[in-house]
């Protein structure tokens, strides 16, 4: 399936992302199967493949991009669930990172937020919002 220029864009944010965050020295740890140069992200159990996945000794990375039309989804919302609920099973550091347009920051929070409450656990939530940039 074709992404939108603006998911790509926001594939793009995650990764820079975790680029910064581990070094460049362990960017070959990164998955992505929206970005032709890294090989596929894997599956979680619940079928549903990031759009970043990041694995390297005890830290563990998953990142998903949504654009407006897409971030209320049920399909989305079962995403979030399946990608916070590996974080928080993980014996380790685990983030999971949410990138969406600027104007949709408030939204992908509450929802994320609620989904947190089902699954507690040592990890973190980031949301990234292209503030200042074009996205």
């Amino acid at each position: 399936m074709s992404e939108s220029a603006q998911h790509q864009q926001l594939v793009q944010l995650i990764i820079s992302d975790v680029i910064y965050t581990v070094g460049q020295d362990h960017n070959c740890f990164i998955s992505s199967d929206a970005v032709d140069e890294f090989s596929l992200s894997p599956y979680t159990e619940e079928g549903f493949r990031p759009d970043l996945f990041y694995l390297f000794k005890d830290h563990l990375i998953i990142g998903e991009a949504k654009t407006s039309d897409d971030i209320e989804r049920i399909h989305s919302k079962q995403q979030y669930e399946s990608f916070i609920r590996k974080c928080s099973l993980f014996e380790g550091s685990a983030i999971f990172i949410a990138a969406v347009p600027w104007k949709d920051h408030a939204t992908i929070h509450n929802i994320l937020q609620k989904i947190r409450k089902k699954y507690p656990g040592n990890y973190l939530i980031k949301i990234l919002d292209g503030i200042g940039g074009t996205i």
